[in-house]
């Protein structure tokens, strides 16, 4: 019982450092392009300029981390109807938060967001249902050249 309690642990602080990534790259890119700065004077004034930049960083690495998680309980729940559709609908979802007129800062992080979710189902999908990779394993398998010459 302890060791899977350990590998709870493990996975949740590997959710974390997912989600803490993907809201310090769009930080990141955000405060680049606003400033026309460096990305070490993206990084000072991230951490070290203003605690309200700060606070609002962590805000949304939190609420990063519990949409993660609120999607992993939401997708566990319907495990036995496992398709490609909501990866589809996240990747469309993806494209469409470029469209919607809102803070740069939230596309960037939404669109890591939904992409990092969506890489998540695919692990879960090839973990519980390898046979809807089938075509996967048909294109590494297949040989592009016969190893004898022409037949």
């Amino acid at each position: 019982m302890k060791s899977r309690k350990d590998f709870v642990t493990i996975y949740m602080f590997r959710n974390a450092l997912a989600t803490l990534m993907a809201a310090f790259i769009a930080f990141i890119i955000s405060l680049i392009q606003y400033y026309q700065c460096s990305f070490a004077e993206a990084i000072q004034r991230l951490f070290v300029f203003d605690i309200y930049t700060t606070l609002y960083f962590l805000l949304m690495w939190v609420f990063d981390y519990v949409v993660f998680e609120i999607s992993k309980i939401v997708y566990d729940i319907y495990e036995e109807k496992v398709t490609f559709l909501p990866c589809i609908g996240l990747w469309i979802l993806c494209i469409c938060i470029f469209f919607i007129p809102i803070l740069d800062l939230f596309q960037y992080n939404l669109f890591i967001l939904c992409l990092l979710i969506s890489l998540r189902m695919i692990k879960e999908m090839w973990k519980r249902t390898p046979e809807l990779f089938v075509w996967v394993h048909k294109i590494i398998d297949k040989k592009s050249r016969p190893e004898t010459g022409l037949k």
